[in-house]
């Protein structure tokens, strides 16, 4: 697309604990639907106009996708989260035949200031380049040394088969995505975080498709079953399934982006591990090392 576009990449967070840039970068209160009154909320909410704010509990950033999807206009759109951003730095093309690899998934940063923005690649230009050369950017992915299903099983399963429910209802719905979501549950490398930037055509398709599956899938599970975040969780592993159909059987141009992890957000620093500068350098993302602990750890 030449010429200006109306880029919006929306931040996914929880109150008021992170800023935009002041520019395409746009912070939005997921869940707000849920706060208190005593609640600071700043900017932009989940819960205005169509929305599915109250479902935020199990959702997660995704009440924030379905708001944007749903309410607002712009040429291309992104989600991204208060404590993971895009390197918007360098790009990493995929198709069929060239898959990246070799490269850590994410770095880690103290805080997204304007200096560490400038450093990831946070202007107008740059973000225009990289639409303008790619429909679809995705997380880099990550290797588990082990099976999507496997990892998803052992970590988030509760009882209940949810990703056998999710492939029968992409077998009955989305034929054509059965085989692809077969092959990117048993492979071992993975997407996570429920990030993307895409253009309005792209972002309205997936959103449907998501949105439709996930619809269904709460139909037929017994709610007394539900976990918390659990239909967030099952958001990454569908994004890879989407992202193996459209790298297969489409000549849709995509690229897949490193993150940039910020381990202090307003002076609180997170203890997820992901988060961890010794974990990092210990066994960095990706790694045989980080692959074996992810396997003796529950």
């Amino acid at each position: 697309m030449s010429g200006l576009k109306d880029i919006k990449i929306f931040v996914s967070v929880f109150k008021d604990k992170a800023r935009g840039t002041g520019g395409f970068v746009i912070p939005v209160s997921a869940g707000s639907e849920l706060y208190s009154e005593d609640d600071i909320i700043l900017g932009m909410r989940d819960d205005e106009g169509i929305n599915i704010s109250l479902k935020n509990p199990q959702y997660c950033e995704l009440t924030v996708q379905y708001y944007i999807w749903k309410n607002l206009e712009f040429d291309v759109g992104g989600l991204m989260h208060q404590r993971r951003y895009f390197d918007l730095s360098r790009a990493y093309p995929i198709s069929k035949s060239t898959m990246p690899s070799g490269q850590k998934p994410y770095r880690i940063y103290n805080q997204p200031d304007e200096k560490t923005l400038y450093k990831l690649g946070y202007t107008y230009d740059n973000i225009k380049r990289l639409t303008d050369d790619y429909r679809i950017i995705a997380p880099l992915r990550e290797n588990l040394y082990q099976s999507v299903r496997s990892y998803y099983d052992k970590n988030d399963r509760r009882g209940f088969d949810d990703l056998g429910l999710i492939l029968d209802i992409i077998k009955e719905k989305y034929p054509s995505y059965y085989d692809p979501a077969k092959k990117y549950f048993a492979q071992t490398l993975s997407y996570f975080c429920n990030m993307f930037i895409m253009d309005r055509e792209m972002l309205d398709g997936y959103s449907r498709w998501l949105y439709d599956i996930l619809d269904e899938y709460d139909k037929r599970k017994p709610p007394e079953l539900f976990c918390p975040r659990e239909q967030g969780k099952l958001a990454e592993r569908l994004f890879g399934v989407y992202m193996t159909y459209i790298i297969e059987n489409t000549d849709i141009p995509c690229a897949e982006l490193q993150r940039a992890h910020f381990c202090s957000i307003n002076g609180a620093t997170s203890r997820n591990m992901s988060f961890s500068r010794g974990m990092y350098a210990l066994c960095p993302p990706g790694s045989i090392r980080r692959g074996i602990l992810r396997k003796i750890k529950k």
